[in-house]
């Protein structure tokens, strides 16, 4: 039997009914991929025998725990055996081309090693939830066009970054990279892969007809602490990780004050303390993280803070109306 283009790995953890129907949602979209997919769940919530029973061509695999979307994402890539590997929410699910435009606009060019979808907020399918990643020069990751309506994101083009909510990454690129780093355990470990990419040379792309619709933050809450605590930690170890020293020595007044403010902003809004334990994680590892990654770590161009400071606030706003908060 010959080896399919697109291995599609999705990760379960404690939801039936989305996961029911991004999975039925996959086996149609690989029936219009020349060649078929493979489809690997990875199950993090004790959700395997409702896998088998829902969709019995998917392989499923065990790990016995919790492995967080990063470690469960790394799980599913290293088992996965085609050369491009699309990932896909539990709580999302795709139109019936999507993979196909994926895998065209990915086969473009080799240089290409991710192809960001068209996502749209499930609960406002008029308006989009991500169509790639931006990072500014404070490091904050955004979602381009969060919030906007889908004529705001009509246009494909290079972009830093694919939002892994869905996305193709070419499997050479993650074997370089050394893939997913289990240890962000949730948020922002696709930024870290986007960024290294970026330092590598790889291209991301944007292809807007792969569409698909996803719930967003259901697993945790657009506002929860624990949700807080790993955004703000891993937002430290991704700037360990990625950012020069030049880059952080120019920016780190603008880091400061943001970072700063945006505490204050959720504990008078949210009344946890949560972003700043997160922070303080992420700072205990620094040296850490820095070490591990000195020898690949370059400059790469990154957007300017004011405009996506903007786009983050928008972000995180359409967020929590899709989430009902």
């Amino acid at each position: 039997m010959s080896t399919p283009p697109i291995s599609v790995v999705v990760l379960a953890y404690h939801q039936r009914e989305p996961l029911a129907r991004c999975l039925q949602a996959c086996v149609a979209a690989g029936a219009e991929v020349s060649g078929g997919i493979e489809l690997i769940v990875v199950d993090n919530g004790g959700l395997a025998d409702f896998v088998r029973e829902q969709c019995p061509q998917a392989r499923v695999i065990e790990p016995g725990r919790n492995l967080g979307f990063a470690g469960g994402v790394r799980a599913g890539t290293q088992a996965a055996g085609a050369p491009w590997i699309a990932l896909v929410n539990d709580d999302a699910y795709v139109e019936s081309s999507a993979l196909a435009a994926l895998l065209a606009a990915g086969a473009a060019d080799e240089q290409i090693g991710a192809v960001a979808a068209q996502v749209r907020f499930a609960a406002e399918p008029e308006r989009i939830n991500s169509a790639g990643i931006a990072v500014d020069v404070l490091g904050n990751a955004v979602e381009r066009f969060a919030g906007l309506p889908l004529n705001a994101a009509a246009a494909p083009g290079p972009v830093f970054g694919a939002s892994a909510a869905f996305a193709l990454y070419r499997a050479r690129m993650l074997e370089q990279l050394g893939g997913f780093d289990e240890r962000f355990f949730a948020y922002l470990e696709d930024v870290d892969v986007a960024w290294r990419a970026q330092a590598a040379g790889w291209l991301a792309w944007y292809e807007p007809a792969a569409v698909a619709y996803h719930h967003g933050s259901s697993s945790t809450g657009a506002s929860a602490p624990e949700k807080y605590f790993l955004v703000g930690r891993n937002r430290v170890r991704l700037l360990a990780r990625n950012a020069t020293r030049r880059q952080l020595l120019r920016a780190l007044p603008g880091i400061v004050l943001y970072d700063s403010a945006y505490v204050a902003y959720v504990a008078a809004r949210d009344r946890t303390l949560a972003p700043l334990r997160g922070r303080l994680a992420g700072l205990r590892d620094w040296r850490r993280f820095r070490r591990e990654t000195a020898a690949g770590r370059h400059e790469v161009a990154l957007a300017p803070a004011i405009a996506s400071s903007l786009a983050l606030w928008r972000m995180q706003g359409a967020y929590r109306r899709a989430a009902g908060s």
